[in-house]
């Protein structure tokens, strides 16, 4: 018994889907060319916008992280475990007879002063933020007040990492003026429990040569941790979110905004498009002077000015985009009335005593939706540069929503100081979708027109 021949998907496809229909007048031709460049590109775009698709849907289940808070230290390099330095002075002190203990949390010129030998005082409340159990070196930095102290005054530094519960050996500190950095890594192992608020302590005490009394002068004490970042793809941006999850959540908010914007064009300026076409005199002049009036105005700026108006969020600014390419679809599709409604087969149609109505609607809008897939590819291209460029201006969706064109703007000054990756990325992806989009339509275009068709072979 013969095996039967294997069917493939264009079998299918010949088999269920009318070769004259809409669908069947653009997958046709595709088939038909599918080694040509146009067909390759038109499956290139397919092949994007479908994968941009699916990001959408299942960002929440590959997002590594939350995108809307803090994850890590801010402007953390991708690709690696970056070291992170912490500083932080104290901001809480024991009771003792220094002076002035304030005085010492910053570099201003005054000091904190003892002028007791063997008078001690714990600092505490060194507001380190370590995000990650991995601590690599520890250090604490003294800086005593030259001009203050007295001859034969020194300090004596002990430190705790267990809330005072046991003390380091102490550590005397002679040099005035310049800044004393201890490093105590090795002194102990350090989690980061023992450099938390309240957990990490130093006890300073006024110490002096023989029987010298005098001043002791405490300018500034700090506690230094290096710790290392996450280990994150795209980096992180400059509040500490992880980049690539607010690419991956921001691809449903440029698509949101891109199909509220072409759908709602499409569905207002489509029907106008035929009507105006089709009826002609008085009421078709006037569309075309409205139509065109807003298509001579700047796309972004009509879409900003839009914005101002209705406000920010998704849908309103999905509806301003709409207003740009309402006079898009309009035109096209008018342009296409007017050659289609001369047609023989309408010309018999309307002799027949067929309505406008139903000529309109079964005999000229199934013979121009064919252009439409071409029409929406583009503009869905341009809509997303359009709703990324209304972010980037401050006039899109607002903060902490996820939105390339938001992260662009707010990463796009610290590209000067080497920080590239918190906008490189979110423009990187805005790109890669315009490509795709713009494949599909030119590819499209190419395939479905008639004259271009004829011109390749």
């Amino acid at each position: 018994m013969a095996s039967s021949p294997r069917r493939t998907l264009a079998d299918s496809i010949r088999r269920w889907v009318p070769r004259h229909s809409i669908l069947g007048r653009v997958l046709f031709p595709l088939l038909e060319e599918r080694r040509s460049l146009p067909a390759v590109l038109t499956w290139m775009g397919v092949v994007i916008v479908i994968a941009f698709i699916l990001i959408a849907f299942l960002a929440p289940l590959i997002a590594p992280w939350n995108p809307y808070t803090f994850v890590d230290e801010r402007d953390v390099p991708p690709w690696a475990n970056a070291p992170i330095l912490a500083n932080s002075t104290f901001y809480s002190f024991s009771s003792s007879n220094w002076t002035n203990l304030t005085y010492g949390q910053a570099i201003d010129g005054r000091s904190a002063s003892s002028a007791t030998v063997n008078d001690s005082v714990i600092l505490s409340d060194f507001l380190v933020r370590v995000l990650r159990e991995s601590v690599t070196d520890v250090s604490y930095a003294v800086l005593l007040d030259a001009s203050g102290t007295a001859p034969g005054q020194f300090l004596g530094v002990e430190f705790s990492g267990n809330h005072g519960a046991s003390w380091s050996p102490r550590t005397e500190i002679r040099t005035l003026g310049p800044f004393v950095q201890v490093d105590i890594t090795s002194q102990r192992s350090w989690a980061l429990a023992n450099v938390t608020p309240g957990a990490f302590q130093l006890r300073l005490t006024h110490l002096a040569d023989g029987n010298t009394t005098g001043l002791l002068a405490l300018n500034f004490a700090a506690l230094h941790v290096v710790w290392l970042s996450y280990w994150h793809l795209m980096g992180t941006d400059p509040v500490g979110r992880d980049v690539f999850s607010r690419v991956l959540f921001g691809t449903a908010t440029s698509l949101e905004i891109m199909a509220i914007g072409v759908f709602v064009a499409l569905l207002v300026g489509f029907p106008v498009g035929l009507f105006s076409g089709y009826r002609g005199g008085r009421i078709d002049k006037l569309l075309v002077l409205v139509m065109d009036s807003l298509y001579a105005f700047p796309g972004l700026l009509l879409a900003g000015l839009i914005a101002v108006l209705i406000g920010k969020g998704v849908v309103n600014i999905g509806l301003a985009v709409t207003v740009i390419y309402v006079p898009l679809y309009f035109r096209s599709t008018r342009s296409l009335v007017l050659s289609v409604r001369e047609e023989l087969y309408v010309e018999a149609a309307r002799a027949l005593g067929a309505s406008p109505r139903r000529i309109i609607w079964r005999y000229i809008a199934s013979n121009v939706l064919v252009a439409i897939p071409v029409i929406f590819s583009l503009s869905a291209a341009d809509a997303v540069l359009t709703a990324a460029g209304l972010s980037y201006l401050g006039l899109g969706v607002e903060a902490p929503t996820a939105d390339w064109g938001l992260d662009l703007s707010a990463a796009a000054s610290r590209i000067s100081v080497g920080i590239w990756w918190s906008s490189f990325f979110p423009g990187l992806i805005i790109v890669l979708l315009t490509i795709g989009l713009s494949f599909l339509g030119e590819g499209l275009n190419d395939i479905i027109n008639p004259v271009l068709r004829k011109e390749r072979s």
